[in-house]
């Protein structure tokens, strides 16, 4: 017996203070919004469209790349680059691939490491994963503006410290941007990674942002813009890397 309860003791329980209970409605709104039960139980995701990248300007870097994109929650992602879709990265289990004409390669250990952050701190893993778990703290961080509409800041902790900060529509009750902070692993610099969510559109029940952004700081990395999306099922072999024929 003293064993358990020496275990319930040390076990943190979040504080049910008013900012967590308005947090939580906030969050149960936004799931609301998204599609309630369809949202929280689509596991795929597939869509195509074409990709921008940015210099340090902020200026794009030539015209967009056609691409075509499978996800399967929670961090499993195959894309399909250039009008011949030949050029693939695949990640799945923990692992990432390049297929290229010259065959099936490791991604570079900075790239998989960027990946893997991202996809740990998306927006499913955060509002089907972290606000379900009852030792993640909730808390609600107030009213303010973003990109001139007005928001509510929900900030996410999880038991083992992971953070980020969700801005939720005061209007759609839709997530607008994730940010999350970062630590650089090669200079050890500090800065704050985000994504910004935008042409949201009812995809059979489900909402869905036909453009993301995503943000190094200030400086805005990439942008993705879909002209076709689904929540409809595909094979998992397609996160097994095989060479282009």
């Amino acid at each position: 017996m003293l064993p358990l309860l020496l275990a319930l003791w040390l076990t943190p329980t979040p504080l049910q203070t008013p900012a967590n209970q308005q947090a939580r409605q906030v969050v149960d709104q936004a799931i609301a919004a998204l599609g309630g039960e369809r949202y929280l139980q689509a596991r795929y995701r597939s869509g195509q469209g074409y990709i921008y990248s940015f210099n340090s300007s902020g200026e794009l870097n030539g015209g967009g790349t056609r691409f075509w994109a499978w996800y399967r929650f929670p961090a499993d992602e195959r894309i399909e680059l250039t009008k011949d879709r030949n050029v693939i990265y695949i990640y799945a289990g923990g692992q990432g691939w390049e297929i290229t004409y010259k065959g099936v390669a490791p991604v570079l250990r900075r790239a998989l490491s960027e990946y893997q952050n991202a996809a740990a701190h998306s927006l499913d893993v955060i509002l089907k994963t972290w606000a379900s778990d009852p030792n993640t703290l909730i808390l609600d961080q107030g009213q303010n503006n973003f990109d001139q509409a007005p928001v509510e800041s929900i900030l996410f902790t999880t038991q083992n410290g992971e953070s980020a900060t969700v801005d939720f529509s005061l209007r759609t009750h839709l997530p607008l941007r994730v940010r999350w902070p970062r630590v650089d692993t090669d200079t050890g610099g500090h800065y704050e990674q985000s994504v910004v969510y935008g042409n949201w559109s009812d995809i059979g029940g489900i909402e869905a942002a036909f453009s993301q952004d995503e943000f190094q700081g200030p400086q805005k990395l990439e942008q993705r813009n879909y002209t076709k999306l689904s929540f409809a099922a595909f094979p998992d072999s397609l996160f097994t890397p095989k060479p282009l024929k």
